[in-house]
């Protein structure tokens, strides 16, 4: 796949997994995750497979997680792996209960399925 369809695929991906987690939906943003897929936070924590990462952004999104937003720097692909960076940010609460922006730099790996489409294998942020 050319570069630029690669870019357009993962921008859609990233328009989705948006989509998903700001319309409270944690089934929907785990479902764009293969089986085993793994996600690492910054809280040093590994989250493996489907029913973990559900739960995992279901947490977030209960807490008041929301206007996720992601700008693509860079993305590759070999093979049957796709591989992106960029910045996040989002909003939630500060301890206090005081609106907060959070944002960071996100890694993301997509592997090419059976059927011909792409899912996240692994996710990782600061």
């Amino acid at each position: 796949m050319p570069e630029l369809d690669i870019r357009g695929f993962v921008q859609e991906a990233s328009d989705r997994w948006n989509a998903a987690f700001n319309g409270g939906d944690a089934a929907a943003v785990a479902a764009l995750y293969t089986d085993d897929a793994t996600v690492l936070p910054h809280t040093h924590a590994v989250v493996k497979g489907t029913a973990a990462i559900n739960d995992f952004w279901a947490e977030l999104i209960s807490a008041g997680v929301k206007d996720h937003g992601i700008e693509l720097l860079d993305v590759e692909e070999g093979g049957n792996l796709a591989f992106a960076n960029g910045k996040w940010w989002a909003t939630g609460f500060a301890e206090d209960g005081k609106s907060v922006r959070f944002e960071g730099t996100i890694v993301t790996i997509f592997r090419k399925q059976r059927d011909g489409s792409w899912k996240l294998c692994l996710h990782t942020w600061n």
